[in-house]
C-alpha cells in the first residue's frame, strides 16, 4: 500500500490539481528556460563593419559564407606588386573593436616558415651549413636515438627528420584538455631547456619521410640560435622582420605589454581563450603580427628579396602535401603549384599562400579557431576547396550529452514514490551529472552545426527537474516494509543506469572532440 499526499490534496479535486501542476511546470520551465538562455553557448559571426578596400572586403564575406564561427578577419592580397588590404567585423578590444591592417593577431605556425627563411638566410651568408647534424649544433644536447642526432638542419625544416608532431613525455594530454576545457595556453611553463630535454629522449620514427613536426622546427630554430650567439626572438626580429619593415611583428612573452591593437581570441563556438605566449616552442610559431606586415613579408617572398626567400622553393617530397621547402608547403590546387602554410592558436587561425604562375599571394588572420584556408584559397581564385563548411563535425556527440544530461534529474523530480530523503540524494547525484555534461557540451559542442537553443533547453529542463525535486522533498511517504525494499531497489538500480547514461553522453562529446 502506497500513500503520499500534500495538504493540496485535500483543498482541490484531482483533475484541478493536474491542471495546476500543468500550469506550474509550464511556468517553470519558462521562467528556467529564460534563465538558461543567458548562460547559453554564443558563436561568433563576422560583424558588418568593414575597413580598407571596400571590394576585397566583399569578395572576403562571399568567401566567408554565413559567417557564422568567425568574429574578425583581416586580409592582405598582393596582386601585380600592389597591396590590397582589408579589414572585417569586430577584434574583441574594446579599446579597438574595428579591424583594419593594424590589429594584431596571433599568426601560429605561419612563424615556421619565418624559421625556415632565417635559416636560409644564415646559410646564404655562410654563418651555419644546413647539411650539419643536431649534434655539432647542440653539443651540449644528449639524444638517446641516433636517427635524432644525425638529423640535419634541413632534415628537420623539411620536417623530414622523422620526429613525432608533440613528446609525449611532455604532458601533451594533459595540456590539450587544459586548452579545450578551460581555454588556457597549452604551451604555458614550457621553457627552451624542458624542450631541449624532451628532444633527448625522443625518437625518430620514419626518417626521410614527411612527418609534420614542431618539435623539429624548433629544434632547427635553437639550433640556429646558439651557433650564432643570439636568442632566436631577437634574431628574428633583425635578420627578417626589421630588413622587411614589419614593424608590428614580435615575440610577445607573458608578462610583456600587449600591443595596444591587440585582438582577442575565441573558440568559432563561443568560449574565449588565453593568449598563447612566447615558450619553448617560439621557433615553431609564436610570432604575433599584422595583415600589413604579412602583406610586406609576402610581398618580399614572391619577389624574391626578402631574406631567406629561397626556404619557398620546394626541394623534398611531403606525401600527398605536395613539396616541402625550409618550413614552406607547396600544393598542387586546380592545376595551379600554390606555396603555403597556415597556422593556429588556442583563439587564432592564419594563412598565407601565394601562386608563382599567377603572381598573386593572400594572407588572412582570424581572430577565432576557425579555419581560414578556404578563404584564402578562394581569393586565389581557387574554387577546388569550395566555400567553408560550419560545424566541427561533432554533432551527435553533442547532442547526445546535452540531451541525455537532465533526464535523470526530471525523472526524479517528478515521479511520485520516492521518499524525501531518497529523493534528495538521487536530485543531487542526478545535478551534479548534469551540470558537469551541460558544461562538457558548453565548451565542447558543435554549436555551429547545433542552435545553441538546443543547450538551453537543455539546460532549463535541469533546472525545472531540480526545482521539482525541491518541492516533491517536503512530502511524506509511507510503506510497507516489502514495498519500501523494492522501491530502495528500483531507485537504485535506475540511479545507476541514467548516471551511466549521463556519463556515456559526457564521454562521447570528449571523444568526438579527441581529447
Amino acid at each position: 500500500m502506497n500513500d503520499c499526499t500534500g495538504r493540496m490534496s485535500r483543498t482541490l479535486h484531482p483533475r484541478a490539481r493536474r491542471a495546476a501542476a500543468w500550469v506550474a511546470a509550464a511556468a517553470l520551465l519558462a521562467v528556467c528556460g529564460g534563465a538558461a538562455s543567458r548562460m547559453a553557448p554564443a558563436p561568433p559571426r563576422l560583424g558588418s563593419a568593414s575597413t580598407g578596400d571596400a571590394d576585397l572586403a566583399a569578395q572576403v564575406r562571399e568567401a566567408a559564407g554565413d559567417g557564422r564561427g568567425y568574429r574578425g578577419i583581416s586580409v592582405v592580397v598582393v596582386d601585380e606588386g600592389a597591396l590590397r588590404l582589408a579589414g572585417l567585423g569586430d577584434s574583441g578590444n574594446p579599446a579597438h573593436r574595428q579591424v583594419d591592417s593594424s590589429t594584431v593577431f596571433e599568426a601560429g605556425s605561419v612563424g615556421k616558415p619565418m624559421t625556415g627563411m632565417l635559416l636560409a638566410d644564415l646559410a646564404d651568408r655562410g654563418t651555419l651549413d644546413l647539411g650539419t647534424p643536431l649534434e655539432q649544433l647542440l653539443p651540449g644536447s644528449r639524444f638517446a636515438d641516433t636517427a635524432v642526432a644525425g638529423a640535419t638542419l634541413e632534415d628537420l625544416a623539411t620536417h623530414r627528420a622523422g620526429l613525432e608532431k608533440m613528446p609525449s613525455d611532455l604532458g601533451t594530454a594533459t595540456r590539450t584538455l587544459r586548452l579545450r576545457l578551460l581555454g588556457q595556453d597549452p604551451y604555458q611553463g614550457l621553457g627552451e631547456e624542458e624542450v631541449l630535454a624532451a628532444a633527448g629522449t625522443s625518437s625518430a620514427r620514419t626518417p626521410g619521410t614527411y612527418a609534420y613536426s614542431n618539435l623539429g622546427m624548433t629544434l632547427a630554430g635553437y639550433a640556429a640560435a646558439r651557433r650564432t650567439g643570439r636568442p632566436y626572438g631577437e634574431l628574428l626580429a633583425t635578420r627578417l622582420f626589421a630588413p622587411l619593415g614589419m614593424s608590428d611583428s614580435r615575440i610577445v612573452r607573458r608578462g610583456d605589454p600587449e600591443p595596444p591593437r591587440t585582438a582577442r581570441g575565441q573558440q568559432a563556438t563561443g568560449p574565449a581563450t588565453d593568449h598563447w605566449y612566447a615558450s619553448g616552442y617560439t621557433p615553431a610559431g609564436d610570432v604575433w603580427t599584422t595583415g600589413r606586415d604579412l602583406g610586406r613579408f609576402l610581398y618580399g617572398v614572391m619577389r624574391g628579396t626578402a631574406p631567406g626567400a629561397r626556404a619557398a622553393v620546394p626541394t623534398h617530397d611531403a606525401g600527398p602535401q605536395g613539396r616541402t621547402g625550409l618550413g614552406w608547403v607547396t600544393t598542387t590546387l586546380d592545376g595551379h603549384a600554390v606555396t603555403w602554410h597556415s597556422g593556429a592558436t588556442g583563439g587564432f587561425t592564419s594563412y598565407i599562400a601565394f601562386d608563382r604562375e599567377t603572381g598573386r599571394g593572400v594572407a588572412v588572420l582570424s581572430n577565432t579557431d576557425r579555419p581560414v584556408d578556404a578563404i584564402g584559397q578562394r581569393l586565389l581564385g581557387l574554387s577546388a576547396t569550395g566555400p567553408p563548411s560550419a560545424g566541427t563535425g561533432h554533432a551527435p556527440g553533442t547532442a547526445l550529452a546535452t540531451l541525455a544530461a537532465p533526464l535523470p534529474l526530471l525523472v526524479t523530480g517528478l515521479v511520485p514514490g520516492f521518499p524525501g530523503a531518497r529523493r534528495r540524494v538521487l536530485a543531487g547525484i542526478h545535478a551534479l551529472f548534469a551540470a558537469a555534461a551541460l558544461w562538457l557540451t558548453w565548451r565542447l559542442g558543435d554549436w555551429l552545426s547545433l542552435p545553441p537553443a538546443l543547450w538551453t533547453a537543455g539546460a532549463a529542463v535541469m533546472l525545472s527537474g531540480l526545482l521539482f525535486a525541491v518541492g516533491r522533498t517536503g512530502r511524506r511517504c509511507t510503506h510497507t516494509e516489502g514495498a519500501m525494499a523494492r522501491t530502495t531497489a528500483r531507485t537504485t538500480a535506475g540511479a545507476a543506469c541514467r548516471a551511466v547514461a549521463v556519463w556515456a553522453g559526457g564521454l562521447a562529446a570528449l571523444l568526438a572532440h579527441q581529447l
